[in-house]
């Protein structure tokens, strides 16, 4: 468990976390579990090292009372443990988080960075309210800003340490421009259409760009405007290309190091699988940009591929799945990313090896 000290007494996470989180009942929904109604329920869940869900569906109340999709949360002590660590805040510096969520993990960030400044930036004005509630009631001195934190917060840069505790596809070059030369910035990163996250290690250069590795497993929410496009697969079915194959590269959509790599070498696609009602696996992908898809059907010795659009997916798949596999089938630690104005790249083992470039720019 994470456990901090100010004036000799233990920084509590329930101080932090609101009455009414969300829990996954066995049907697949999740439900609100009041702490009036049941606290010891709540105590239990919130003293556990498990991450806690403070809000669904973006607090639409879309399902009257129920919920689907996590939109908020306080992560699990021992990965904002994890994370910390990768960040390394010191005595006397100036901190950027972007996602206050409960308030919590910048409270943590106050304490180590004593007499520095802290700084939060919250998307959803319901979320940031209680994050600043909660730090002002435990007496911590962050400044809460409801905002876009893919914007930064210019108004407290340069900074000497960032991090984002929601999951990026493409990392603002904001982050890179507000923070110190030598500063480092740690976030968890999507790798592409598989969905596979690691977190991000960066060091910021004095010329203006971002390099670093990825470490551990990560698993967060994403930030708002960088969800996934839509998936494209099922239109046009008529005129898609038919062909076979004898090849079956399933391990990218079941296997998280070949999901990861072939996510940073396929940059802006959308994947997904399924069982037909014969029992037939259906895999899918598609690249919302250029308006191409491609389905893969298994088979017994053959397997039906069916592409769609100016661009072969099911082909750049195979290609890509076969260049993982000759480099030896890397983990993800043996990757890292470079950032600069025009986009960001990614690598294995050393810059120079580049794997992918997506120059779609996140500016400020």
């Amino acid at each position: 468990m994470l456990d901090m000290q100010r004036d000799g007494k233990r920084m509590k996470r329930e101080d932090f976390i609101p009455d009414v989180i969300w829990i996954r009942r066995e049907d697949g929904w999740m439900i609100p579990l009041d702490r009036a109604d049941n606290p010891d329920a709540w105590l239990k869940l919130v003293n556990s090292d498990d991450s806690i869900v403070t809000q669904a569906d973006d607090g639409t109340d879309e399902y009257n009372g129920k919920g689907i999709i996590p939109t908020s949360s306080s992560s699990a002590p021992r990965v904002m443990s994890r994370m910390l660590d990768l960040l390394d805040v010191r005595e006397g510096m100036d901190v950027l988080e972007i996602g206050a969520g409960t308030g919590y993990n910048a409270a943590v960030l106050a304490e180590r960075a004593a007499p520095g400044r802290v700084t939060t930036v919250e998307v959803d004005p319901v979320i940031a309210e209680h994050a600043r509630q909660a730090l002002r009631r435990t007496g911590h001195p962050v400044t809460v800003v409801t905002g876009d934190g893919v914007l930064g917060y210019p108004d407290g840069a340069p900074y000497d340490r960032m991090m984002a505790t929601a999951s990026a596809l493409q990392i603002p070059y904001a982050w890179v421009e507000q923070t110190r030369p030598g500063g480092r910035i740690v976030l968890p990163l999507v790798s592409g259409f598989f969905e596979c996250q690691a977190f991000l290690c960066l060091t910021v250069d004095g010329d203006g760009t971002a390099q670093g590795r990825f470490h551990d497993v990560a698993g967060f929410m994403r930030l708002r405007n960088q969800r996934d496009d839509a998936a494209l697969w099922g239109d046009n079915e008529d005129d898609a290309r038919i062909t076979t194959t004898r090849l079956y590269p399933r391990a990218p959509f079941t296997e998280f190091e070949a999901g990861f790599a072939l996510g940073l070498m396929l940059p802006g696609w959308v994947a997904g699988q399924r069982e037909a009602c014969d029992g037939t696996e259906i895999l899918r992908v598609s690249h919302f940009a250029s308006g191409s898809w491609a389905s893969f059907s298994s088979g017994t010795d053959e397997h039906e591929v069916r592409q769609y659009g100016p661009r072969r997916l099911w082909d750049e798949l195979e290609a890509a799945y076969d260049r993982w596999l000759r480099a030896g089938r890397p983990d993800h630690t043996r990757f890292g990313a470079t950032i600069t104005p025009e986009g960001q790249s990614f690598w294995l083992d050393v810059p120079e090896q580049v794997v992918s470039a997506d120059r779609r720019a996140v500016s400020s």
